[in-house]
């Protein structure tokens, strides 16, 4: 049984129809789903393995295996299971169940039928799939081609390439994305795909002109090694699937293909679903921890986390505006791939000016917790330190967190609810300082889903928001100049940069949870 309260039954039996029935004390339920494949140790080609599967979702409340009676019934043939098998049984099969059922057990879990929750027996599937050869892309079953195959650190990956079957199948093409701990399965949209390329194949396999598919997948945390993909064939039933690989690529670029790749899906639901694929189902609220209870010197360092959206050449005179303002010693953190000649020597300049020291401590496009915790964060792109107030930013009281944003009419906003959903909703330019332990532990909360570290910052400005915990200032600036240079600037194929992107995430989260 798993998390979901899903019960599969494995076996075999020689009806064409078994009427399975699970008897759970004085309840009877009726399979939900049943399903058939060959089993070559039972020396027949007829579909004689079947896996039955029974909902118990509406019983999980008062449900417990130990004090309960169960019997599976085939016509008026009884079978008590046992309590402990609900459980005990999945590793079994995983372990030694003969090839055939496993790979229906697989398949159940591609279509999310069967909800895998328990890392062992994920770690179980691994291990059984690792020395697994890979079936043949092209045989006179069929003709399967992966274009692309690629995946994040953070363990998003998405899937692009076309399949054509030479006979027509009730089932339908579905994956599993695999690491060495974890297996999730792959939201796979067969069909979807325009590719009139392929006529040339129509004489051997079925042509319908949308052969191509396309996937996504999340792993839950970064995967610990190497991803694989396997692909499973309808109607293949002695062999796992075709295994690929994953190429390893930054997350800009995985969203730049897949972009280029949902622009020849026309049906605008299917892109929505392929999207929500790579990401979370829901966004956590994050709180503050024991972390927070740090006591920290009001006279520390500062880190000033800079998304440097205007010419480099621009960054000396942006740390020079601030200078005057510091109260101690600033560590630059820059959110920039990495550093030019220019950017460098920008740097090296505006620390001869600064009077309380400035400290260059990297550059990178995620934000980590140095090794040395500064008392205070603060976080802002360059445009707006230039249009905002430096001083009222950087200074050291109040302690509480601090948001600087444009919002000329926010005043009308009569809640903190209603005017942390006009920040998240129109994007909203903004500045925010607060202690930095509290801002690391709050951060360490969000996943990492989004192209920009600004996401998911505003997530955490956003529920500061909510909560009333932050003392607001806005900036009645009618002309308001955005940056637009950076790489969180560039574009993708559809015109859009990476803000934009993030803020269709975000979306894109928020419709799937309702």
């Amino acid at each position: 049984m798993d998390d979901a309260g899903t019960v599969a039954v494995a076996g075999w039996t020689t009806r064409p129809r078994p009427e399975l029935r699970l008897h759970v004390n004085d309840i009877v339920l009726d399979p939900v789903l049943v399903t058939r494949h060959v089993r070559r140790d039972l020396r027949s080609s007829e579909p004689l393995g079947v896996i039955a599967l029974f909902d118990l979702s509406d019983l999980l409340a008062s449900f417990d295996p130990d004090d309960c009676t169960i019997h599976l019934a085939e016509m008026q043939d009884f079978t008590e299971i046992q309590g402990n098998r609900l459980s005990g049984d999945a590793h079994r099969l995983v372990e030694i169940g003969v090839d055939e059922t496993f790979f229906a057990l697989l398949r159940l879990i591609a279509g999310r039928h069967v909800l895998l929750s328990d890392e062992k027996t994920g770690r179980d599937i691994c291990a059984r799939l690792r020395p697994t050869q890979s079936a043949g892309r092209e045989t006179e079953n069929h003709v399967l081609a992966v274009d692309r195959c690629q995946s994040t650190a953070a363990g998003q990956g998405a899937l692009v390439g076309w399949f054509m079957p030479a006979a027509a199948s009730t089932e339908q093409l579905c994956a599993l994305a695999i690491e060495d701990e974890m297996v999730v399965p792959v939201d796979l949209l067969p069909g979807t795909m325009v590719r009139a390329d392929l006529a040339a194949y129509a004489p051997r396999y079925r042509f319908t002109g949308r052969d191509g598919y396309g996937g996504g997948w999340r792993f839950p945390r970064p995967p610990s090694g190497p991803v694989r993909l396997l692909l499973m064939i309808p109607g293949e039933n002695f062999a796992p699937g075709v295994i690929v690989s994953a190429e390893q690529v930054e997350p800009a670029d995985l969203a730049q293909n897949l972009t280029t790749a949902t622009l020849g899906i026309d049906d605008i639901d299917a892109r929505a679903r392929l999207r929500r694929a790579m990401l979370p189902d829901r966004l956590p609220d994050p709180q503050p921890t024991d972390k927070d209870a740090a006591i920290v010197p009001m006279t520390g360092d500062t880190l000033l986390v800079l998304d440097h959206d205007l010419s480099d050449h621009d960054l000396r005179d942006v740390l020079r505006r601030i200078g005057p303002h510091l109260p101690g010693r600033l560590r630059l953190h820059l959110l920039r791939p990495r550093l030019s000649t220019v950017l460098r020597n920008g740097i090296e300049g505006a620390a001869r000016e600064v009077a309380t020291g400035l400290t260059y401590q990297s550059a990178a496009l995620t934000i980590t917790a140095p090794p040395q915790m500064p008392a205070r964060v603060v976080f802002a792109r360059s445009a707006t330190l230039f249009q905002f107030d430096p001083a009222q930013l950087f200074a050291l009281q109040p302690t509480e967190p601090r948001v600087m944003l444009l919002d000329p009419i926010g005043t009308v906003m009569a809640t903190p609810a209603a005017q942390a959903d006009r920040f998240a909703r129109d994007l909203l330019p903004f500045a925010l300082s607060m202690d930095g332990p509290a801002f690391f532990a709050m951060l360490d909360q969000i996943p990492q889903c989004f192209l920009t570290e600004e996401a998911r910052i505003r997530l955490l400005v956003e529920q500061l928001m909510v909560q009333d915990d932050a003392a607001l200032s806005r900036v009645d600036a009618y002309r308001y100049f955005e940056g637009k240079t950076g790489p969180h600037c560039q574009s993708f194929a559809d015109g859009r940069d990476w803000h934009a992107f993030d803020a269709e995430s975000r979306r894109a989260i928020l419709e799937a949870a309702l």
